[in-house]
């Protein structure tokens, strides 16, 4: 009976959120261009701010247990900012695409809710990277941290929500799960419209077995494979660098090498 109160609870909880996401983005979708993309910039900006950002890795660092901080600053830095560069003057509302030949005309229109799964290992940067996400496409987004990064999503949401509030915009655009656990997640992507999952493989499985479009990335790590014309010395300078930054607990660092063995004692020495 506490079991089936417990799940009863936490749907409702789950409910309660899902429903408070959806009258904020209502009031969002139809936003224009300019003002989703000015958003998107006073967001991640806020992330990126000096003051906060060296508090707020800090802390991620001590919570988590994983990373090296002045890592995680240069981490935050350059994804956050990134992110915002790699959409800047991309089309997120009404028309964006134009196909004259087969007569096709694209028009963008929100989804609705995201929930957005996040992982451990970079608990700093992913929360502003994907709520300026949503942003851009005009819908609102749920995060549901690690258990071990809550303290330091609720970071994040505050500042986010703040500038959101700021500026006249609904702060419920972006909320955060309290007090997260597996089963809150796991009720989450049940009802959300999109899912963004980053973790690990049983996480990014939940989420493409849920029944709704979902976007997932696992544990990464790919093997590196060095041969003759590789430049050795600069490419292990940058395998170390990758495999040393932010103590490798980041997707993008190597798990192995394949080198050829005709340069394998060269490259090891490298």
């Amino acid at each position: 009976m506490a079991e089936t109160q417990d799940t009863a609870q936490i749907g409702r909880y789950i409910t309660g959120l899902v429903e408070r996401a959806r009258k904020a983005q209502a009031q969002i979708e139809f936003a224009t261009q300019e003002q989703v993309d000015e958003m998107c910039t006073r967001l991640a900006w806020s992330g990126v701010r000096p003051d906060f950002a060296q508090k707020y890795v800090e802390f991620c660092a001590q919570e988590t247990g994983m990373g090296y901080a002045p890592h995680k600053y240069l981490k935050q830095m350059t994804k956050v900012k990134g992110a915002l560069r790699d959409m800047k003057g991309k089309k997120s509302v009404g028309i964006v695409e134009h196909d004259m030949e087969k007569g096709i005309v694209k028009i963008a229109k929100p989804i609705g809710v995201i929930g957005a799964l996040m992982p451990v290992t970079n608990a700093e940067a992913t929360p502003f990277v994907k709520a300026i996400f949503a942003i851009k496409t005009r819908n609102a987004v749920i995060t549901a941290p690690h258990p071990r990064a809550q303290k330091t999503n609720d970071m994040a949401m505050a500042q986010m929500r703040g500038v959101l509030k700021k500026h006249g915009w609904p702060e419920d655009l972006i909320i955060g799960v309290e007090e997260v656990t597996v089963d809150k997640s796991k009720e989450l992507i049940k009802q959300v419209d999109l899912i963004l999952a980053t973790g690990g493989g049983p996480m990014v499985k939940a989420a493409y077995s849920s029944g709704k479009p979902a976007h997932g990335v696992g544990a990464g790590n790919a093997m590196i494979i060095v041969d003759e014309t590789a430049d050795l010395k600069d490419a292990a300078d940058k395998i170390m660098r990758s495999k040393t930054f932010d103590h490798a607990t980041s997707c993008s660092t190597e798990n192995s090498l394949a080198i050829q063995e005709s340069i394998y004692d060269r490259m090891i020495g490298e």
